[in-house]
């Protein structure tokens, strides 16, 4: 009994060494080559009659036929892992990762082997860093203008998310695109293109905009339709710039209108208009933006790669006036407002403020003021030698004293003593003849507004401080406290009705000085020549405002510079288009020929002056008025 007892413990501990052997030998074997023979279909394993079951990849067959033997000393090792000895309650052991169990029913227990993922240790490849981009010192945003402004539009643009044009202006649509490029790539979403911003925009990293893809089918991506060339190439090896003319010129103009970079009708003449929209096509397309159209920008504007635009930058051949929309207005507003004569609204508008600042324009620039954007004055505003508002600064205000309110405004349906001094006032100058009762009724008004358009102010009836101060003939040497941007007070409310009075003001009379006040000042400021021209309407600028010498927006021009045979300026061109208007004159060229004076003379005649071909000083007034005889 004991002996057989004795002999079972013997063999019990033979078969631990057997397993505990088999064990050490899964170690050693981690990761070696198994031949093929040893593998089973599924991708057992079988040695010395035990079975291990492997969920590990098939390891695929040496290509050589020859069976070769197995050579433990030829094993590569596998790299290291972990072994979770889950049964035994071993610890983890580098070289195997998996489990082994066992159990009753498999006394020889079941190893489950996971292979390890290889681990490469070959040096990373030092990949060169995209340089990094310099953001601007404080961040773009609406309002913001010029060349960064520009370079924020064209990279938007290369990305896929702005489809305007690039015109270095940051509006509406600029800022709808750097909020979807913010959304994008996971930065505040504020429209703002700050540092961070920026930052991200210029890097290799930055994500272009969405595209939508079908997810049934890979449709083709729709190819963009090329610019058609234009119908007609002429020949592209020449240069015209400011001063030439003709149909290469005309051809030019043509195919800027078609391509939207100008507005209007092509005169074939290579002025301000011209050069100006030329030099933004330059720029579109990294020329050298001289504003000269030599041969490289020719071809390109001729080919089917010329780029097309949304709005225009510049007007030709037509003349712009208050009440019209359009986006030569626009275009012309946005050049007014890079000059400092214009800040608010760019809108396509054509208003009373953009009139003022028309007006102050033409002004500063030597030109009719007459409020009009006629060739002359659209050729000036985009030449390079038109002169801006700062240019006219000089000198400094004059110091502020106490405040004085100015002129109570009367209307229609007042009563009372001030409007008896209104109608004493009136009828002293001839044109009142009704009795002095202190009511403002219709004999009134009327009498009013005669006295406004005698007098170049505005039409209405309404009797405010620039009528009341124009009609007693105040020496206005009051003090006046200085107003300037962001103010509001009734002293604001009085300056904004006298501004409207006198043509520079077509905004609501809040009290509230804001863009549209100070442009209306700064037209005034011009008008009248005072300095600095600031849009500040400091003591000096409203002692004129309110005194009886203001000069109205639409005050009629007296002094004006004779013109004779033989002359060449944009003065020529003002005369010729309005003789050109009135049926005299059939073609404007800018230089006064024998055409011009033919012209003249049949004017003359039809308007009982003096035949002589010149246009002199009585001449032009009779041709800028409001009722010179036609040629019919």
């Amino acid at each position: 009994m004991l002996k057989e007892e004795g002999k079972g413990m013997k063999e019990r501990i033979i078969k631990g060494l057997l397993l505990g052997a088999m064990l050490m030998l899964c170690l050693a074997l981690t990761g070696c080559y198994v031949p093929p023979d040893d593998l089973g279909s599924a991708g057992d394993i079988s040695l010395d009659g035990n079975h291990y079951q492997s969920i590990a990849p098939r390891i695929t067959p040496s290509p050589t036929p020859t069976h070769t033997p197995y050579n433990p000393s030829a094993v590569t090792r596998a790299p290291e892992a972990t072994i979770n000895w889950d049964s035994l309650g071993a610890t983890a052991t580098p070289g195997i990762q998996g489990s082994v169990s066992a159990s009753t029913t498999n006394p020889g227990g079941v190893i489950s082997l996971i292979t390890p993922r290889p681990v490469t240790n070959s040096p990373a490849t030092n990949t060169p860093k995209p340089s990094k981009t310099t953001a601007a010192a404080s961040s773009l945003k609406v309002g913001s203008t010029g060349d960064d402004v520009r370079k924020l539009q064209r990279r938007l643009k290369d990305l896929g998310y702005y489809k305007g044009s690039v015109d270095g202006d940051f509006g509406e649509n600029t800022e709808t695109a750097v909020k979807a490029f913010q959304n994008q790539n996971g930065l505040l979403v504020d429209g703002k293109a700050g540092t961070n911003t920026l930052n991200k925009l210029y890097s290799d990293s930055a994500k272009k905009a969405p595209t939508t893809v079908s997810s049934v089918t890979n449709t083709p991506r729709r190819t963009a339709t090329p610019t058609p060339r234009a119908t007609t190439v002429p020949d592209t090896d020449v240069y015209l710039e400011d001063g030439s003319s003709g149909s290469k010129v005309r051809t030019l103009q043509n195919r800027l209108i078609e391509l939207g970079w100008m507005d209007g009708k092509a005169d074939g003449s290579y002025d301000g208009a011209t050069e100006y929209a030329v030099k933004a096509f330059q720029k579109r397309h990294d020329l050298w933006d001289d504003g000269v159209a030599g041969p490289s920008t020719l071809q390109l504007m001729y080919s089917n790669r010329a780029s097309k635009t949304s709005s225009p930058v510049s007007s030709i051949g037509e003349t712009l006036q208050e009440g019209q929309s359009s986006d030569a207005v626009k275009a012309m507003q946005k050049r007014l407002k890079e000059l400092g004569f214009l800040s608010g609204s760019t809108d396509g508008s054509f208003g009373q403020a953009t009139k003022a600042a028309v007006i102050a324009f033409q002004t500063a620039n030597g030109l009719k003021a007459d409020g009009k954007a006629g060739s002359s004055t659209l050729n000036k505003l985009y030449s390079a030698n038109a002169k801006n508002a700062a240019s006219l600064n000089s000198g400094s205000n004059a110091g502020s004293g106490v405040s004085v309110g100015g002129y109570q405004t009367l209307r229609e349906g007042d009563s009372g003593k001030a409007v008896k001094n209104l109608q004493r006032a009136l009828k002293n100058r001839g044109y009142y003849s009704g009795s002095i009762d202190g009511n403002y009724g219709s004999a009134t008004v009327a009498a009013v507004t005669a006295f406004q358009k005698r007098n170049g102010l505005t039409v209405d009836g309404t009797a405010g401080p620039a009528t009341q101060r124009a009609l007693y003939g105040s020496s206005a040497e009051d003090a006046y406290d200085t107003l300037r941007p962001g103010d509001s007070s009734s002293a604001v409310r009085n300056l904004q009705y006298t501004l409207y009075e006198l043509g520079y003001y077509d905004g609501r009379v809040d009290g509230v000085y804001g863009d549209t006040t100070e442009d209306a000042v700064r037209a005034f400021q011009i008008r009248n020549d005072l300095s600095p021209v600031d849009g500040i309407a400091g003591n000096r600028t409203q002692q004129v405002l309110y005194s009886d010498s203001a000069i109205a927006a639409a005050a009629a021009v007296t002094d004006y510079t004779s013109l004779r045979k033989g002359d060449r300026s944009n003065l020529v061109v003002e005369m010729q288009e309005c003789l050109q208007d009135l049926g005299y004159l059939s073609d404007v060229t800018g230089y006064y020929d024998d055409a011009t004076v033919e012209a003249v003379k049949n004017f003359q005649r039809r308007n009982n002056l003096t035949v002589d071909g010149a246009a002199g000083q009585e001449t032009l007034r009779v041709l800028y008025s409001d009722n010179p005889r036609t040629a019919y």
